[in-house]
């Protein structure tokens, strides 16, 4: 497993409070597999959201505060052959 340090297109200050997950489906479950997270302020929580649907993944909504993460910042666990760069 690789994990890429990236960040989503958009440039924010703001204080991220959700962490914005994305799954794809293994094991049978929709949510089978962690495969990214976004670190987002209340305004980007839809930006990831759709962020993550675009690439064919199912997101999921977290609670992130406190975290060091800047609004936008984004941990991918992808193979490298199969990440998507944010959009």
């Amino acid at each position: 497993m690789s994990i890429r340090f990236d960040t989503m297109p958009h440039h924010c200050t703001g204080t991220v409070t959700t962490a914005v997950e994305a799954y794809s489906p293994a094991g049978g479950n929709a949510h089978g597999s962690l495969d990214a997270t976004a670190y987002v302020c209340p305004r980007h929580v839809q930006t990831a959201r759709d962020l993550w649907q675009t690439q064919g993944l199912t997101p999921y909504c977290t609670q992130a505060r406190g975290s060091s993460h800047s609004c936008g910042a984004v941990t991918d666990f992808r193979d490298t052959d199969s990440a998507v760069t944010p959009a």
